[in-house]
């Protein structure tokens, strides 16, 4: 699971990434912008697996992971019509998810692109490239399908060019192509595209510590009322004041943030929050040798989510036995919850719910 933090540049990505993976990586001035690209893998804390851990002592504990992508906000070069160069478009593609990075804070001493704070024109400035961007991959794959059917017109060219003129007139209005229904074809016929307006968007409002505590700062009132009219998931973060909270030790960070009343860290959130977007969930697999969450796309009939484990598992699925983590919880064992009648049998269609306690059965 990947999520890629994009925004303009100087508003605040590696600060976010730095806090998200507890990474130090340089963070750049305007001047210094480059291509480089900064990667973390980060486990996702659950204290579902911490309460498994403790129950059954295994050899090993693995926790989901989520990965974060820091993609620098290059600038247009001179005489390009783009803000963002092709390659930091191409790294923002192959993220599965996006988390857009909005500047809300003022700090003279970290100029603005447009030498202005604006989230609203932000955002609407880089959802204006996401749909250009797909725009000409559409473009260009109409050039090619008329060039194919030059040769004739089959059936599968047919439908493909259909589905092509449809993103096309979406985008041309300036609508996201997440916005159409499409078919189980029609979704296979794209998703080797990897459209920008296709993906999952989280927004990250990257605030001061007084904006954090004013939800009736400008700037905050019309991030927000923005979002709710566009129908997007999003959220404030201080991450300067979130960066310096997550290079302390766990221990301190725990006596940090009970000692100012905060009831999340921005990190956590951040990362429940990718979780939500991408509609994921956890399931678990317990055991002396090693407690495991395994994420998901919510919905994951059973035998897919077993190949997640190993294809023989897939190949070979016969059923599932599962438990849900709160009744394995209330009963204490699973020999208990066997008893109370709670674990059931699942065949291949039954769909993953999250905190399910999983042992497959099959046979290869």
């Amino acid at each position: 699971m990947n999520i890629g933090l994009a925004g303009l540049p100087m508003s605040g990505k590696t600060t976010i990434f730095n806090m998200a993976t507890r990474a130090s990586a340089q963070l750049r001035d305007y001047i210094s912008q480059s291509e480089e690209i900064n990667n973390g893998v980060i486990k996702v804390p659950d204290s579902r697996i911490d309460k498994l851990t403790e129950i059954f002592e295994p050899r090993k504990t693995i926790y989901a992971n989520v990965e974060f992508t820091d993609i620098p906000g290059v600038a247009k070069k001179e005489g390009d019509s783009a803000s963002f160069s092709s390659k930091t478009l191409s790294n923002i593609r192959i993220c599965e998810a996006i988390g857009l990075v909005v500047r809300l804070f003022n700090d003279e001493k970290i100029p603005h692109v447009h030498d202005r704070v604006n989230p609203v024109s932000d955002i609407d400035e880089i959802f204006l490239e996401f749909v250009f961007s797909d725009l000409i991959l559409v473009q260009n794959k109409i050039e090619r399908l008329q060039k194919d059917m030059k040769a004739g017109k089959k059936p599968e060219l047919l439908r493909e060019m259909e589905l092509m003129e449809k993103f096309k007139s979406t985008l041309e209005a300036e609508k996201f192509l997440s916005t159409l229904s499409l078919s189980s074809e029609e979704d296979g016929l794209c998703r080797g595209f990897r459209f920008l307006t296709q993906k999952p968007i989280l927004v990250i409002g990257n605030c001061g510590d007084d904006q954090l505590k004013n939800l009736n700062d400008e700037n905050v009132k019309n991030f927000f009322s923005y979002l709710e009219k566009k129908g997007l998931d999003g959220f404030l973060i201080s991450a300067k004041t979130e960066m310096e909270i997550s290079n302390l030790s766990p221990e301190d960070e725990a006596t940090f943030l009970k000692e100012y009343g905060i009831l999340e860290s921005g990190r956590n959130k951040l990362i429940r929050e990718a979780f939500k977007i991408l509609n994921y969930i956890s399931f678990f697999t317990v055991g002396k040798d090693e407690v495991r969450a395994w994420p998901l796309q919510n919905g994951t009939p059973a035998q897919k989510a077993a190949g997640k484990i190993h294809s023989d598992i897939e190949r070979g699925f016969i059923r599932a036995e599962v438990v849900a983590y709160e009744d394995f919880i209330k009963h204490g064992s699973i020999a208990a919850a066997k008893t109370a009648g709670t674990v059931r049998l699942e065949g291949k269609e039954y769909p993953v719910k999250d905190g399910d306690i999983i042992e497959f059965r099959f046979a290869v």
